[in-house]
């Protein structure tokens, strides 16, 4: 169980794009360096503070979350947020170095006329290019216009250019929709969170509860938005609890709650429930995946989420301008942050196909029988019917769901319990099996496939896992950062190790380690990626990336207290491993006991995969599917 964390409270009105008091006038650039001293999250070195213009040192910041907006821009920026009626070809995008990427598109909109699809990444506006422009949110002011003309955007789809010519336009973009789908699913679409959405998700849930037994949450291309919003959103499905955790520069932690005066006792949703979530799906809709997940009240379908972790307050100006800063870093109900990591779901199946299998998994209640397939996932009984899962339409997703199954998942058919493959036989459906052949004999075969299941680990170029394999440095980078699902900003660039070449399999998993502070090199600059990995090598990154994850694994480390070093197996341990050893050992991280684990033996990597699992449990990552 984890510990509690002293908290404070936060102010109700706090939200992931916060207006703070205006400041006079559009700000200078001396203004902006202070502003960036006082609020900022995490330090940032002067020869970055000391550059001429505000454009150039956020983006040299590398934050693509952080920069100034101009009056139209600002404007732009709150219409789009609130799902407000605005002129333009109604696309929700993330600014990045290399353009503007496509979150969501409006209904009926030109973009969607024009065939824009999330994904997309707009590089160019009128043969104008990211670089031309200057930034990301410049590109998006011409991309934006006056109603009835014309612009014509340069997008790359699947490493290919195309071109789309459309005329701007009036277009509204609603942050909810409800509708009740198969006569007795409540399906809700959040497109993001805007200034009505916690609003909204209660009036639409009263307006279907009384035909629905099952609710589905689409937060797919979700792209976020307000904190006060996704908090109440919270607060109507599941009643009064805490929604995250910030921490601000200073390392203050405080908590977000519904306010009771708006959300009151239980949520409005006893049913069965299922959310799902795409790689678009960020910042606020992470908060709102990540709650349902800690508290077990919902199951996540879909992919890993963005990975958005920050929250930003927005400073505005007497002109209308804005700066835009990254200020806090928030976490879960379970101490966890998705910063650079998202929110991994119970079932990883194609984005595209996880409405599908949320309505294969919401089949109507039935009498057990060879034609009905019950599961035991998150806490909840789920019902597949043959009819559906064999046809021509569902069999895609229902062969999805098969290979997205950890092993001991709790599945039966006329009350006889059955495996995926024997379900694919019983039902003549082909699946493709995300399980390893070679860990049968493995006593850590069920966590292997587990997390094989949920794509987090990756077998060789035969399709083995090789359990009994030495772990080399490279693998472990490799294995550690897939687990994570950790991602950098491009613009923090390389790792400087000598031996690393960019046509290394390892390459970009080193550059993400490096960035984020988990590896170092020897004295002479180099990553030794063939280099085998012992276990105190093993168990005091295993602590570091935990601890970069969960509060509460942060904490224990800076607690660990002398009694727990000096203990004969923790002190068999090189002195900068000793505190992640005992760290590791008191959170139930270890394999094995202690006194059996040599420090300077190499780590197999079934031992890995095993401890891996084991912290990726405790801190929620992977929160078991299985049981009630």
């Amino acid at each position: 169980m984890k510990i509690k964390l002293p908290v404070r409270a936060a102010a109700l009105t706090l939200t992931l794009t916060l207006a703070l008091s205006p400041v006079a006038g559009a700000i200078t650039v001396d203004e902006a360096r202070e502003m960036l001293r006082e609020f900022y999250i995490d330090e940032i070195p002067e020869e970055i503070l000391s550059l001429p213009t505000i454009d150039e040192i956020t983006t040299a910041l590398g934050d693509p979350y952080t920069y100034y907006m101009t009056a139209e821009e600002y404007a732009s920026f709150q219409n789009e947020l609130n799902g407000a009626n605005v002129v333009g070809i109604g696309v929700a995008v993330e600014n990045t170095a290399d353009g503007l990427l496509v979150i969501s598109v409006a209904p009926d909109s030109p973009g969607a006329k024009a065939g824009l699809k999330a994904g997309d990444l707009i590089v160019a506006a009128d043969g104008v290019t990211v670089q031309e422009a200057g930034s990301a949110n410049a590109l998006a002011g011409l991309v934006a216009g006056e109603e009835g003309t014309q612009v014509t955007i340069t997008l790359i789809r699947e490493e290919q250019e195309l071109s789309l010519t459309m005329t701007r336009e009036p277009v509204v973009f609603p942050t909810v929709t409800g509708e009740v789908v198969d006569d007795h699913i409540g399906w809700l679409h959040c497109s993001s969170f805007g200034t009505d959405t916690g609003e909204d998700f209660r009036t639409y849930i009263q307006a279907e509860d009384e035909a629905a037994d099952r609710w589905v949450v689409d937060l797919r291309g979700n792209p976020g938005g307000s904190a006060t919003a996704v908090i109440q959103a919270v607060g109507h499905v599941l009643g009064s609890r805490n929604v995250a955790y910030v921490v601000d520069r200073q390392g203050n932690v405080a908590v977000w709650r519904p306010n009771p005066l708006q959300v009151a006792g239980d949520g409005l949703i006893q049913e069965p429930l299922v959310v799902l979530v795409d790689g678009n799906s960020a910042s606020a809709a992470e908060l709102f995946t990540a709650a349902m997940r800690d508290y077990s009240y919902g199951l996540i379908i879909g992919t890993r989420t963005f990975g958005k972790g920050i929250a930003q307050n927005v400073f505005e100006q007497s002109d209308g301008s804005a700066f835009k800063i990254t200020t806090e870093r928030y976490y879960s109900p379970g101490y966890v942050t998705p910063d650079r990591s998202g929110v991994l779901p119970h079932l990883v199946v194609e984005a595209g196909l996880a409405d599908e299998v949320a309505r294969l998994l919401c089949g109507a209640e039935a009498e057990a029988s060879e034609n009905v397939l019950a599961l035991q996932l998150a806490g909840r009984t789920w019902y597949v019917h043959r009819e559906e899962a064999v046809s021509e339409d569902y069999a895609p997703a229902f062969a999805q769901l098969l290979a997205a199954i950890a092993p001991n998942t709790p599945m039966t058919l006329n009350g006889r319990a059955v495996t995926p493959a024997e379900v694919s036989q019983a039902w003549g459906v082909d699946y493709d099996s995300r399980w390893f052949d070679d860990v049968d004999g493995s006593p850590y075969g069920d966590e292997i496939n587990t997390l094989a299941a949920l794509g987090v680990l990756l077998g060789n170029e035969t399709g083995e896992f090789n359990p009994q394999g030495q772990l080399t440095r490279g693998e472990l980078v490799s294995m550690m950062v897939q687990g994570m699902g950790y991602w950098c900003w491009q613009s923090q660039g390389t790792a400087p190790f000598t031996d690393v070449s960019r046509e290394d399999w390892y390459a970009t998993v080193v550059d993400i380690a490096y960035n984020l502070g988990l590896i170092q090199g020897n004295e002479d600059g180099e990553f030794r990626a063939d280099d085998p990995v012992d276990h105190q090598q093993f168990l005091t990154i295993l602590a570091r990336m935990g601890a970069r994850a969960d509060l509460s694994i942060q904490q224990k480390l800076e607690q660990v207290t002398e009694e727990e070093t000096a203990s004969e197996a923790v002190q068999a341990y090189e002195p900068w491993a000793r505190a992640a050893v005992a760290a590791a050992k008191d959170l139930g991280f270890l394999a094995v006991p202690l006194e059996e684990l040599d420090p300077s033996t190499s780590t197999t990597r079934e031992e890995a995969a095993a401890m891996l699992y084991r912290m990726l449990d405790y801190i929620g990552t992977i929160t078991p599917v299985t049981g009630e």
